[in-house]
């Protein structure tokens, strides 16, 4: 763990690290030479990245609070307001950051020593996310190797003003908590 500590701490940091859902590739939240380095390691370019905290950050919008009380930690992302707060190289294209709180012992242990990390599945783009460290071929500077993670849905993906965006195995307890709001 140390070694993917100090590999976060340069600029352009990235791992292969584990979390709860599956094995993700990230860096410091505000490194956007990390970011860069992420796109090509998947094959793409600069696109959002979802950002985990181990907290609920000070800076969540407060009609996001109860969502992230009821529901963080776990599979929960949520889509909330990000220019002026992160880097424009891992926001969406609306200005917003996608922030999740991962119950993962090794994801909660590297933020709480560098600060938020991106995540991304780990996997070149159009091929299936990696379960188990071992042979996975990416271009990283170290690997945080927990064993096989089962499979299982993505988190479910929640705007602010849009809505559900992607449908993980909270989503029908979302609907049913924000009903319950109204």
């Amino acid at each position: 763990m140390i070694s993917a500590i100090e590999a976060l701490r340069k600029d352009g940091g990235v791992i292969l690290y584990p979390t709860e859902t599956l094995y993700g590739l990230g860096g410091r939240a505000h490194d956007v030479e990390s970011a860069v380095r992420i796109g090509q390691i998947k094959g793409r370019g600069l696109q959002p990245l979802i950002v985990l905290v181990n907290e609920v950050p000070e800076w969540l919008p407060g009609e996001a609070l109860p969502l992230a009380e009821a529901f963080w930690p776990g599979p929960l992302t949520l889509v909330v307001p990000g220019r002026g707060l992160f880097p424009d190289e891992i926001l969406g294209p609306d200005g917003g950051i996608a922030v999740r709180f991962s119950p993962h012992p090794v994801a909660q242990e590297l933020i709480a020593a560098v600060g938020p990390i991106t995540s991304t599945s780990a996997n070149r783009t159009g091929e299936p996310p990696i379960l188990e460290a071992r042979n996975h071929g990416l271009e990283v500077d170290e690997v945080v190797d927990y064993g096989e993670i089962q499979p299982s849905a993505a988190s479910t993906m929640y705007h602010l003003t849009a809505g559900i965006l992607r449908r993980g195995d909270l989503a029908s307890d979302l609907e049913s908590f924000l009903a319950g709001q109204a």
